[in-house]
């Protein structure tokens, strides 16, 4: 017997109008989540949101709406963007090599009203910026990335990040914005650890704080975690914060914060396109349409939960389940994917759903890496 999904928000009415492999959207969770993310915060006015989960303008608005006006990225065409959604500040929160710098300056010079800054973790990076905002005759933003324990990018808050600081300060062109610290090898499912291991990371974070303020006599900012430490960062003061999944919400953030209040809004339709043998199911659901950075399973299969998943390729996925005999080619099977983010940059466009009946499409603008600026 199927599962019943009556009551589920992803179970269209009318399953011949879906496309698969395709992402279904819920536009009414995701007000939810951003309220959620709001009630979490305090105040939309600490929300700093990335916007590599979902890549759609629409997504933006929503937030602009509920007074969210600030945002990271990680790409050139999430920089544009969020520049053609009108928001306030935009921080490119990866470190630019050269031609990415000029393109950002580039955008930054187009659009005179938005703050641009972007992430800075050494020296020869701190010369290039000089030497092309001298060169553009502009400033730029820097917010000094920290590495509290994830070794992935950042300088360690310590004596050196100090230098780092200071020599930033002796630029005339490259302005110190504050600190951006990411924490995202924390990964505990248990809410009480998840909050020890942040507090323990931020302590180098709060020690360079602390000789930067004493050394300019000013208060600094700080941009601080990213899903899974939301909650613990959101209890400290004068932090912003930026998480990004939270938005769709995916099965490993449910496994990893299970007592969270944000909620899958974001699913992908498969079919079953044949049964080549007893027990066996192949659906369309290969590398192109889901994530596949991870060990199988890749993604939970409503009413499938118990199903091995044995192979995997371009444009295929095939399952082993007793249940085979219950589904027949054509069958709509609903899959929660594990990490949503790269699942979505797969999709041209999202399918929207209302009261489980097709509304229309969002398109994924920032899909591609590699995308280069209208300048």
């Amino acid at each position: 017997m199927k599962p019943n999904l009556e009551n589920t928000w992803y179970n269209v009415h009318d399953e011949n109008k879906i496309i698969t492999p395709g992402l279904l959207i819920s536009p009414e969770k995701i007000k939810d989540n951003i309220k959620a993310m709001i009630q979490i915060s305090g105040t939309a006015n600490r929300l700093w949101p990335h916007i590599k989960t979902y890549k759609m303008k629409p997504v933006i608005e929503l937030q602009k709406d509920y007074g969210i006006n600030r945002f990271k990225c990680a790409t050139l065409g999430e920089v544009e963007l969020l520049c053609k959604a009108e928001v306030s500040h935009i921080l490119l929160a990866i470190q630019p090599t050269e031609k990415k710098l000029d393109a950002l300056l580039s955008l930054q010079k187009k659009y005179p009203k938005i703050q641009f800054s972007t992430l800075l973790d050494n020296n020869k990076s701190l010369s290039l910026f000089d030497r092309i905002a001298s060169q553009k005759k502009q400033t730029l933003g820097v917010w000094i990335d920290l590495n509290i324990g994830m070794n992935r990018t950042g300088i360690i808050p310590n004596k050196n990040g100090f230098k780092l600081y200071r020599n930033i300060k002796e630029s005339q062109l490259i302005r110190f914005m504050g600190l951006h610290a990411y924490d995202g090898h924390i990964r505990s499912e248990s809410e009480i650890k998840r909050k020890e291991d942040s507090d323990n990371a931020f302590l180098s974070v709060l020690y360079l704080k602390e000789k930067i303020e004493n050394h300019n006599k000013k208060s600094i900012d700080i941009i601080a975690g990213g899903s899974l430490t939301f909650l613990p960062h959101s209890q400290r003061k004068n932090v912003f914060l930026s998480p990004g999944t939270t938005l769709l919400w995916d099965a490993i953030s449910n496994k990893l914060w299970p007592e969270s209040p944000f909620q899958i809004a974001a699913v992908v339709a498969t079919r079953v396109i044949s049964k080549p043998n007893k027990d066996i199911l192949c659906l369309d659901l290969g590398h192109k349409a889901i994530a596949p950075e991870m060990p199988l399973p890749r993604a939970i299969l409503i009413g499938l939960e118990e199903a091995e998943h044995i192979g995997q390729s371009e444009e295929h996925l095939v399952i082993k389940t007793k249940k085979a005999l219950k589904y027949d080619v054509g069958d709509m099977i609903y899959a929660l994917p594990k990490h949503i983010c790269p699942t979505v940059v797969k999709y041209n466009q999202s399918q929207l759903l209302k009261n489980q009946e097709l509304i229309g499409y969002w398109d994924i603008q920032a899909r591609d890496y590699n995308y280069m600026p209208t300048l």
